[in-house]
């Protein structure tokens, strides 16, 4: 069985202390609801936006979010702009106002890293945040989420996203990038492989990987309960490979690209082109 390191830490909520940005002022808006998410039949909503000029390279963004989803993408200039709509249901006007009243959104800034965190009690559990961020292209990534999605397009820094109940999915992405998930999908679509190579892990869900057709890297790639493909690519395997394990290198090698998954298959495949299911094997460059 593969060496994979699936387990989670569990997401710590705590108050970030000095700094700390309060929510922007806006006015509540309450919408009625059929029985969704926590139970309830009514939800309330409200909107946190902020914007931080940070450097353009080698400044980096965290985000910690419990619930929701985040939504990231890479644009030019030197300013990451989030705005975050929060939601708390329940099944009543009045109680669903007093959950959105204890959630919060704490922010730490300065020209070189941001962080945001989500923090409310956890006996208010029909809260989530959803998160729509623009950073610069060379912002660095690291995220985490629970009970939700995370996706990513155009950043060229270096990325690691983490989430437990949800996918992840990346494209147009380039520089390092790592990758996992408890319960869900990986797919990521390289523009370009830096020399630290891609890491995808998940243990509830297949992963799809796709690289440029000159991508230079060496491939190891397993799985316990799926198999695993590589499309469209050259690709020259080791001899020692079967259907959940599958070594080699592609374009005669490079960045190493490092997939696992315990319930799910693995693909490689071109990027923009849909993988067909099939051997490991290569139609071009097979060995």
């Amino acid at each position: 069985m593969p060496d994979v390191q699936f387990y989670r830490r569990v997401l710590s909520i705590a108050c970030v202390g000095a700094a700390a940005a309060s929510l922007a002022a806006c006015d509540v808006v309450i919408n009625s609801m059929d029985g969704e998410f926590g139970g309830g039949r009514v939800k309330a909503e409200k909107t946190w936006s902020k914007t931080f000029p940070v450097n353009a390279q080698g400044a980096s963004l965290e985000i910690k979010n419990v619930s929701g989803k985040i939504d990231v993408t890479a644009t030019d200039g030197t300013t990451i702009e989030v705005e975050a709509v929060i939601t708390a249901k329940a099944g009543s006007e009045e109680s669903a106002k007093e959950n959105l009243k204890d959630a919060e959104i704490k922010a730490d800034a300065s020209a070189t890293r941001v962080r945001l965190e989500t923090y409310y009690p956890k006996t208010r559990r029909a809260i989530e945040v959803k998160y729509t961020v623009r950073v610069p292209r060379m912002v660095k990534l690291e995220l985490e989420n629970v009970n939700g999605s995370i996706e990513l397009k155009g950043v060229q820094a270096g990325i690691r996203a983490e989430t437990t109940n949800g996918s992840v999915k990346g494209r147009l992405l380039g520089g390092f990038v790592e990758a996992s998930s408890t319960n869900g999908s990986v797919d990521v679509e390289m523009a370009s492989v830096g020399s630290d190579g891609v890491r995808l892990e998940t243990t509830n869900g297949g992963i799809t990987l796709g690289l440029p057709a000159d991508a230079k890297a060496t491939l190891a790639a397993r799985c316990v309960n799926g198999g695993v493909t590589v499309s469209d690519l050259p690709f020259e395997k080791d001899a020692d490979n079967n259907r959940r394990k599958v070594d080699g290198k592609i374009n005669g090698g490079g960045a190493p690209l490092k997939l696992e998954t315990v319930n799910g298959g693995v693909r490689v495949k071109l990027a923009g082109a849909d993988a067909k299911p099939g051997s490991a094997d290569t139609k071009p460059g097979k060995r």
